[in-house]
C-alpha cells in the first residue's frame, strides 16, 4: 500500500510538474513578439458558392447547354444574395486583426518584399479553397409528455462553410495543408405542452430565420476563431520544442486572447497531411 501510494504520488507530482512547465512555455510564447514572427496571409482566389440541395431536376426548365450549377444556385434562398467580396474581406479582415492583436506582423502579398525581409520565424498562410454552401436540413423534435409522444419535424436552411489552408513556414520546406468547417442554420424555439381541452400534445415553437447579415457575421466570427487556432498551433509547436527533455507535453493549450487566458482545448485545425 505504502508503495502504491507512493507511486501515485510520484505521478501527481510529475503531472503537476508537465502542466505546469507547459503553462509557463506557453505564456512565454504569448509575451514575447519574437517568438510569433511574421505571416504573410495570401486571400482564397475566389470564394466558391453552390446549392447543395436536392431537387427534383425534372421540376426545373434547364436551357439547352446551360451550366447545372448556375441553375441550382439561381435557386438558394441566401446564397445568390451574398457578395462575395464582401464576405471575403469579412473573413480575411477579422483573421488578420485577431492575429495583430495577439503580435504576429501580418503582411499581405503586395508587401512580399517587406515580408521576405522580415526576421524568423515567418510563415505563409494560404486560404486555398474558401467554399459556401447552402442546404435545406431537416429539423426533428420528438419529446414524451405526460406519456403521450410526440415528433414533428422542419425544414430549416443551413448555410456551410469549408475552408482549406496551406500553411509553410518561410525559411524552410516545412508545410502543412488544415482544413475546417463550419456552419449557420435557422434555430428552432419550440416547447411541446398538453392541450388540457383535447388531453393531447400541441408544439408551440418559433423559427428565427437566418438572413444574409448572418453568414456575413459567420466570416467575422471564424475570423477570429482560426485566428485563435493559428496561435494555438504554433504556440503548442513552441510548447514542443522546448519542453524540458525528459518530460512529454501532456495538454494542448487554448490561449483567450480577449480574457488573456490559458486553458486545454481539443478544437483546433483538422490536419490533412504532414511534412517536417
Amino acid at each position: 500500500m505504502k508503495l502504491r501510494l507512493g507511486f501515485i504520488v510520484f505521478f501527481l507530482a510529475l503531472l503537476f510538474t508537465a502542466c505546469t512547465v507547459e503553462r509557463k512555455m506557453a505564456m512565454k510564447f504569448i509575451k514575447h513578439k519574437e517568438n510569433k514572427g511574421a505571416v504573410l496571409v495570401v486571400p482564397p482566389f475566389a470564394l466558391d458558392m453552390y446549392n447543395a440541395n436536392k431537387y427534383n431536376l425534372d421540376s426545373l426548365y434547364i436551357p439547352e447547354n446551360y451550366p447545372l450549377d448556375s441553375v441550382l444556385f439561381q435557386h438558394t434562398k441566401l446564397l445568390k444574395q451574398i457578395s462575395d467580396s464582401l464576405f471575403v474581406e469579412n473573413y480575411i479582415n477579422s483573421f488578420i486583426l485577431n492575429l495583430s492583436n495577439v503580435g504576429f506582423q501580418v503582411y499581405l502579398p503586395d508587401e512580399l518584399e517587406a515580408f521576405e525581409n522580415a526576421q524568423s520565424p515567418a510563415y505563409i498562410f494560404k486560404f486555398a479553397q474558401v467554399e459556401l454552401s447552402e442546404e435545406i436540413s431537416q429539423y426533428d423534435i420528438s419529446e414524451e409528455i405526460s406519456e403521450k409522444s410526440y415528433s414533428n419535424s422542419f425544414e430549416v436552411y443551413l448555410v456551410n462553410l469549408n475552408s482549406w489552408f496551406e500553411f509553410e513556414a518561410r525559411d524552410t520546406t516545412w508545410q502543412k495543408v488544415f482544413y475546417t468547417e463550419n456552419a449557420v442554420a435557422d434555430e428552432v424555439y419550440s416547447q411541446v405542452l398538453i392541450d388540457e381541452t383535447k388531453k393531447s400534445p400541441v408544439l408551440y415553437y418559433d423559427i428565427d430565420s437566418l438572413y444574409t447579415e448572418h453568414i456575413y457575421q459567420m466570416a467575422t466570427d471564424v475570423g477570429k476563431v482560426y485566428a485563435g487556432y493559428f496561435t494555438d498551433y504554433l504556440m503548442n509547436k513552441y510548447i514542443e520544442k522546448h519542453f524540458p527533455p525528459n518530460l512529454n507535453p501532456t495538454l494542448f493549450f487554448h490561449y483567450d486572447a480577449e480574457f488573456k487566458m490559458l486553458f486545454p482545448f481539443e478544437e483546433g485545425f483538422q490536419e490533412l497531411s504532414v511534412s517536417k
